[in-house]
């Protein structure tokens, strides 16, 4: 059969949990292919393009919560050229399963899609009914996810089905993960949700064996051009152990290329950063999210008590290991200065670039509850997701004047935080005093685009 499999967009990196689709496909004996839902800049394979030349036996999207009207759209115009299965994964499905009626697609596949997309596929070829399959929605079925996956288990990840058809081949950064799962449970993200839908199902985190990923490096390495890594795990280590240490040891002996991970800053020590050091770690990212311990501890849960956060930036400093900090502005029950307080914190621990999110409680997360209890989530212009996080507040709880000094912050708060006196201090006051426009938005561009690509990651 040939399966088309098509995401909402590629933003700089290819997706790693279709590569590992295709390659269970291909086991099976099946031709797969990749498009996007519309031509972007990196894949001039669209969906309805690639549907109308192909005529493929199935169509699998992967879609996040912000893709999910379009390609609800798209499914529609293309099933009138060509007569398809249709099956979607990925966040959308998983989060939010209340919206397959209204999707217009044939399946739905929750959680992790590999084991249950192979049983799709038998089935379909055996031309027998895929209704009781476990993690799938029909239209007759909603079905229990299986129990999680042991990684040594899967097939290597088919790279090549994106990154030979798209020009992310040629950009300078390839992104790997090691592992699956988050071993924290935010109140703000989806890992929370992901805890509870797999209890009793196994080990949420799990990592990947060394070799095996080792060779995947190896082989995108020797195909494709890769100067700088990103691991994109949602938390890449927490200590030191036998595993990291047998990745540094092959790491630093095959791959020799410098990279960024996300860490826990309450975790790092001396041990883990020697390690990453010798590997070639470049920089990494981190999340403080509030300066108040009552608003990380009590509100968004991150079981982050350590108090002396600052000390612990400045020793990742002075390890020649830039950071890039996440702050979450507009907080449930966070104070004003709270989020003044964040430019002081990270001039204090010589973070290299601060970085801020405008909070948004997505759908189906503790936090979206607490702000639906709460009454202060104004849904004007909420979309459910986390598509408003660059923009001001969408909580009812801070007034016009909060909103516009926070998204301040937001626009000029890595500026400011790199000023020296007495300029700091008059440009603290500014932006409580002018609204947002777009000479800040300008200078916000700017500085984030020269540190990303010279300080964050290494691509100049």
């Amino acid at each position: 059969m040939k399966i088309l499999f098509a995401i909402h967009d590629l933003s700089y990196a290819d997706h790693v949990a279709v590569a590992y689709l295709s390659s269970i496909a291909k086991q099976l004996g099946h031709t797969t292919y990749f498009c996007t839902l519309t031509k972007e800049p990196f894949c001039n394979l669209d969906l309805l393009t690639t549907v109308s030349e192909l005529k493929p036996d199935i169509v699998a999207y992967s879609i996040n919560i912000i893709g999910f009207q379009k390609a609800v759209e798209l499914n529609k115009e293309a099933k009138k050229i060509h007569n398809f299965i249709s099956i979607l994964g990925g966040p959308q499905a998983t989060f939010s399963p209340n919206t397959f009626s209204e999707s217009g697609m044939d399946v739905y596949c929750i959680g992790e899609g590999e084991y249950a997309f192979r049983d799709f596929l038998i089935c379909i070829e055996k031309g027998e009914s895929f209704d009781d399959i476990p993690n799938l929605i029909t239209p007759v079925s909603n079905n229990p996810v299986r129990n999680l996956i042991n990684l040594s288990e899967l097939p290597p990840a088919d790279r090549d089905l994106i990154l030979s058809s798209t020009s992310l081949s040629k950009l300078p950064k390839k992104t790997f993960y090691t592992s699956r799962g988050c071993p924290f449970q935010c109140t703000y993200c989806c890992n929370d949700y992901y805890h509870n839908l797999y209890k009793g199902k196994g080990s949420v985190v799990r990592k990947f064996p060394v070799n095996t990923l080792i060779n995947e490096m190896l082989t995108v390495k020797d195909r494709y051009r890769m100067d700088f890594i990103k691991f994109g795990d949602d938390c890449f280590v927490t200590k030191v152990d036998d595993w990291l240490l047998e990745l540094c040891d092959l790491y630093s002996t095959y791959i020799k290329i410098p990279f960024n991970c996300y860490l826990r800053l309450d975790t790092v020590n001396d041990d883990l950063l020697s390690v990453l050091k010798k590997m070639g770690c470049y920089s990494v990212h981190l999340s403080v999210d509030s300066t108040s311990r009552y608003i990380r501890e009590t509100v968004l849960k991150r079981r982050m008590i350590t108090d002396n956060l600052i000390d612990k930036l400045k020793l990742i400093k002075s390890y020649g290991i830039n950071t890039w900090v996440n702050y979450m502005l507009a907080i449930p029950e966070s104070t004003l200065q709270d989020d003044l307080d964040t430019i002081k914190y990270s001039r204090e621990g010589k973070v290299t670039y601060p970085n801020y999110t405008t909070t948004v409680p997505m759908e189906g997360t503790t936090l979206y509850k607490y702000t639906v209890e709460h009454n202060i989530l104004d849904t004007t212009d909420y979309q459910g997701d986390m598509s408003g996080c660059n923009e001001r507040s969408v909580l009812t709880s801070f007034s016009k004047k909060e909103k516009d000094i926070r998204f301040n912050v937001y626009l000029l708060g890595a500026f400011i935080a790199k000023l020296p006196n007495p300029l700091y201090k008059l440009f603290l006051s500014l932006i409580k005093i002018i609204p947002p426009n777009k000479v800040f938005m300008w200078i916000r561009k700017l500085l984030y685009k020269y540190y990303v690509e010279n300080k964050i990651f290494k691509l100049k």
